[in-house]
This record gives structure tokens, C-alpha cells and sequence, in this order.
């Protein structure tokens, strides 16, 4: 039996006790087969986290239609963003401020999520072995720190997006300090191509909240300013407004 082939039936959950002994052999002995259990583990996950994005987008959408026809509709903006992040930390003991003024902290658990892979779509049937490739499937697969030792090993003279999705990691594994650096270079960078197109006004948004994150406001609001003073930036626009009125 084929090393692939024995993969898929240990997740189909239907190996055979000897099936299950020689994949558990490999495994322990057969690093090829190690990296390749690993590398479709990723993928598994992968899926997984595409079709919850899929059920939350489907919720929104409902939520959207029903507020349409809700007397609710006129309540400000605010007041709901407010009302999210007391729900967000319920199960904390807030002061009366905390509830009208919500942490740096809590902002930036509100507003970040992780920046789509728009760079290497992880198809299966592409080439596997890039180093590249298999860094976008740890990236895809939330594996962050792998992704960042995988995002060091490759080789790309051109390093925009690389560094703009290492940042991104960085900040998912709570390390913003180390996020900054990288993220501010691309937020400068001027002269991009088509394919880089874009990266330098997304890296200044993920600036922003790495800069909410470590309590520094001054340099926040800087960021979060020139989103919204941009007239060519529409995406972040409005969410950038919102942490402003909180920071201010």
C-alpha cells in the first residue's frame, strides 16, 4: 500500500490493525512519511477553517436581513460596537469605565483577524515541495510558528509578501514587537508590482493594531489616521474610525 493511500484511510478512520502498526511504524521511523502525514494533517485543517468561515458568513448574512426589518436598526453604531466588546468580556469583572472604554487589548482581540492567503492558493496537485508552498499551507492551517520557520527558509529575492504574512504571524502568536519591523517595511514600501499590488496599505492596517496592541496609542492613531484620510483606502476605512473614537 501506497504511503498516501494508507494517509487517507487512517483519517477515513478505517485502518486495519496491521494497516494501523505499519502507520504507526512509518510514522515513528520514516521521516518522508512523517512530513507527508503532517503536510495533509495541514490540509484537513485547512478545509475545516474554510467551512467555518463559510457558516459565519452565512450567519452574518441572516443577521443582516433580519436587522433590515428590526426596530433595532436605528441604535448608533457605537452603542452595538460597545455592546460586543461587553459581551466579549463578560466573564471578566469590569469597572464602570471598562465598560464604556474598552482595553487596547480588547480592541485588537475585536478587530484582528488573520489577512486572507491571496499569494499561493494551496491546491492539491500543485508542487508540494516548495518551501514556500508548504509555508502557506502552515499559514492556511493556523500552524503560525512553523509557517514563520518556513517563511525564513525561502529563497524569494522579492521578500513584500513574505514579510507582510510573517508579520501576520507574529501577531497571531502574540508576538507583536517582533510583528512591527517587519510590517512597517512593507507599510513604506511604494513601488509595488501587480502581484504585490495592495500589501502596503493591508500591512499599515495590521500596523495599526499591532501598535493597539503593545498600548501605543500616539503611534496608533497615526496609522489609523492616514487609513482614513486615504482616499484610495475603503476596505478599513470604517473600522478604522471606530478604534480611532475609541483611542481619542
Amino acid at each position: 500500500m501506497k504511503n498516501h493511500d494508507l494517509i487517507d484511510r487512517y483519517f477515513e478512520n478505517s485502518l486495519s490493525p496491521k494497516e494501523q502498526k505499519l502507520f504507526n511504524d512509518l510514522l515513528q521511523n520514516n521521516s518522508e512519511f512523517m512530513t507527508e502525514f503532517q503536510f495533509q494533517k495541514d490540509l484537513k485543517k485547512i478545509i475545516a477553517v474554510k467551512q467555518q468561515e463559510d457558516l459565519k458568513s452565512t450567519l452574518i448574512e441572516i443577521e443582516n436581513r433580519s436587522q433590515k426589518n428590526s426596530r433595532f436598526m436605528l441604535i448608533p453604531k457605537k452603542w452595538m460596537i460597545a455592546a460586543s466588546f461587553l459581551i466579549l468580556t463578560s466573564l471578566g469583572i469590569w469597572g464602570i469605565q471598562s465598560k464604556y472604554f474598552p482595553s487596547n487589548k480588547a480592541i485588537y482581540a475585536n478587530y484582528f483577524e488573520p489577512s486572507r492567503n491571496i499569494v499561493q492558493p494551496i491546491v492539491r496537485g500543485e508542487n508540494l515541495n516548495t518551501i514556500e508552498y508548504r509555508a502557506f499551507v502552515a499559514y492556511e492551517a493556523q500552524n503560525y510558528h512553523k509557517a514563520i520557520n518556513l517563511f525564513n527558509s525561502v529563497k524569494n529575492p522579492d521578500q513584500v509578501y513574505i514579510d507582510f504574512y510573517k508579520g501576520i504571524c507574529f501577531l497571531a502568536i502574540n508576538k507583536p514587537e517582533e510583528s512591527i519591523d517587519l510590517l512597517k517595511s512593507v507599510a513604506e514600501t511604494n513601488d509595488l508590482n501587480n502581484k504585490h499590488k495592495g500589501f502596503n496599505k493591508k500591512a499599515q492596517w495590521y500596523l495599526s493594531l499591532a501598535y493597539v496592541k503593545i498600548n501605543d496609542d500616539q503611534n496608533a492613531i497615526k496609522e489609523l489616521t492616514e487609513i482614513i484620510n486615504d482616499p484610495a483606502e475603503n476596505i478599513r476605512k470604517d473600522a478604522a474610525n471606530e478604534i480611532l473614537e475609541f483611542l481619542e
